[in-house]
């Protein structure tokens, strides 16, 4: 294909693409990773950069790209911030679908005015599954450079995605007595300039307080400076010490603490089928930054404890 051809099917993808994402959208996604990357260690930092930094005039290790990769036409790659939305970058294909499960998890169903039943709950295939399977496997290493980066592609995206409280929690009521599907079947009213029409896809805009439209990537400095910007507006509103409970490093407990907050937040106080009141938003974008900075500071909390320096040799 020549380069022509390549900057023409590149540009009819972006074009056709829509302009926002999937959880916590790409702003969300990429402002808990940059929180992340502030609190590395000198060694977490060296070697996520190894994985994810590419040296001028070499082909990173993880892009999507329409056709051959060049640095000109490839639409999409990844620095340590950009890494977290990835997963979401490749959805939409039908050989993609295995991954689909890895996004959520239905953990302790909510049953809404309807008995309680038993034959509903998690799949095998879960975001909890999954994390555990990222960290045991970049703990391990698998020696490939390749291999790893794409793991840890995978767990930055789902640490991000599993302290969204719809993300682990399925409501069962008279009207969808077969589930809501994490909220994708709560219907809501929103202005037709966001794009949004259920309850899922306000909490995964973290209640439109970043916009509605995902920034053009690959970022520009513009970008950057806006991303970074973001995440120390939220580190500074919530710092680490006013959070101990980011140490927990447990995903269990992350499941468990989103589980509990759509039960007692993200159902209450809002009305299918309405727009979402001011003081139900409001709420909802200050849960939301905390649950981002909490995604940060766990995610580095877990990479620090991995990327250790090697024992001195005796």
């Amino acid at each position: 294909m020549n380069r022509v051809l390549r900057c023409l099917t590149v540009c009819a993808l972006l074009l056709a693409a829509p302009a926002s994402a999937f959880a916590w959208h790409d702003t969300g996604h990429m402002v808990a990773a940059q929180i992340t990357y502030l609190r590395l260690t000198p060694e977490a930092k060296a070697r996520v950069d190894a994985l994810l930094v590419t040296p001028q005039g070499r082909r990173p290790l993880i892009y999507l790209c329409a056709g051959y990769y060049t640095p000109e036409t490839c639409e999409k790659t990844y620095d340590p911030v950009q890494i977290a939305v990835w997963m979401d970058d490749f959805r939409g294909d039908s050989l993609n679908d295995p991954y689909a499960p890895w996004h959520y998890i239905d953990f302790r169903p909510i049953f809404d005015g309807i008995p309680e039943r038993s034959n509903v709950g998690a799949e095998p295939e879960n975001i909890l599954s999954r994390i555990n399977w990222a960290i045991n496997t970049l703990r391990k290493g698998t020696g490939s450079n390749r291999t790893d980066a794409e793991t840890l592609g995978f767990l930055y995206h789902l640490v991000g995605d599993v302290h969204q409280p719809l993300h682990a929690a399925t409501r069962y009521s008279a009207a969808r007595p077969d589930g809501d599907a994490g909220g994708n079947g709560f219907r809501i009213q929103m202005p037709p300039e966001a794009r949004i029409s259920n309850l899922h896809a306000f909490w995964d805009s973290a209640a439109g307080q970043f916009g509605y439209m995902s920034p053009k990537r690959p970022l520009d400095q513009a970008g950057k400076d806006r991303i970074r910007t973001i995440a120390e507006g939220i580190m500074k509103e919530f710092p680490a010490e006013t959070l101990p409970d980011w140490k927990d490093l447990d995903p269990h407990t992350w499941v468990v603490e989103s589980n509990t907050l759509a039960r007692q937040v993200v159902y209450r106080n809002v009305t299918e089928g309405q727009t979402p009141s001011k003081s139900y938003t409001d709420a909802a974008q200050k849960l939301s930054r905390q649950r981002l900075a909490l995604a940060g500071y766990r995610l580095a909390g877990v990479l620090n404890a991995l990327f250790v320096p090697a024992p001195a040799k005796p």
